[in-house]
């Protein structure tokens, strides 16, 4: 071999090295919206997500977004990124932009969860549909306890969510929706079964006027997901990284959010949500 050839296959090999050194280092977002209780600037959801980091070697970075509808440009933007979503954005971001599902959380030992109609003490209504010409308040248009279960419920008795209510107000967390009714700027919302238990839990008093008149559901829980420029050896990774947690991780999962683990689901787990939906009137088709 003469000095040229040996030159340029050490050039080469110096390119793929460093190029190997930086992909490593190459940080993705882990984008975050209102899934878990004081999800924005949370140290919990950072060390969550450096626990990740750390045992599926894929570097990650937190973003936190204010909609599920920012979570889902992001991710859109940042095909690498990982976030933990809600059910109804990842099926209509799955269909629309190849998003894929990576693990579904564990709350009281189930990877489901409801939806609660909550009013005020007061108010005589059982359910959603004595609220007809009232105040309603929801966390996001793309939440699915939020907004496309009572919708679906609402539906399905010949009503639609725009016209039912004589005012819709979009308060951007559930923990805003409960605080509306609280004091008295709304009368009645949906919000998530996990918010609402653990959100009371830290704020007992909106338990003495406040109640819960009605349970839409169960649904799958609010998955972990990844864009689609994620590679399969990494989703493995990943899923191995959180069903795979120590029994110290877990307790300090558990501690952190109430919850138990991760299962690995596929999209037809979120089948329901899918059918809500399409009941609603929300288009799931390929955009062309």
């Amino acid at each position: 071999m003469n000095s040229m050839n040996s030159k340029i296959i050490s050039l080469l090999f110096s390119f793929f090295f460093v190029s190997s050194l930086y992909a490593s280092e190459v940080e993705h977002f882990f984008v975050v919206s209102g899934v878990v209780i004081n999800s924005g600037n949370s140290k919990k959801i950072e060390n969550f997500i450096q626990m990740l980091e750390d045992k599926s070697g894929y570097k990650l970075k937190p973003y936190y977004v204010r909609s599920y509808e920012h979570l889902s440009q992001v991710l859109q933007d940042n095909p690498d990124a990982l976030a933990w979503t809600c059910g109804a954005p990842y099926v209509e971001d799955a269909i629309k932009d190849g998003q894929q599902l990576i693990a579904v959380p564990l709350y009281k030992g189930v990877p489901t969860y409801s939806s609660f109609i909550v009013s005020r003490k007061s108010d005589p209504g059982k359910s959603i549909l004595d609220f007809k010409s009232k105040i309603f308040t929801y966390s996001d248009p793309r939440s699915n306890s939020g907004f496309v279960a009572p919708a679906s419920e609402l539906q399905k008795h010949g009503y639609k969510i725009g016209t039912f209510f004589s005012v819709e107000i979009y308060a951007g967390i559930h923990e805003k929706s409960i605080e509306a009714i609280y004091r008295g700027l709304a009368d009645v919302a949906a919000i998530d079964e996990y918010v609402w238990i653990e959100y009371t839990k830290t704020h007992p008093h909106l338990k003495e006027q406040l109640h819960v008149i009605q349970k839409i559901g169960p649904y799958a829980f609010t998955p972990i997901v990844a864009g689609k420029d994620v590679d399969k050896k990494t989703i493995k990774k990943l899923q191995e990284a959180l069903v795979g947690m120590s029994k110290v991780e877990l307790q300090t999962f558990k501690n952190d959010f109430n919850m138990d683990g991760f299962v690995i689901k596929d999209k037809t787990f979120f089948q329901s949500i899918k059918t809500n939906m399409l009941v609603v009137g929300i288009d799931l088709e390929v955009e062309k």
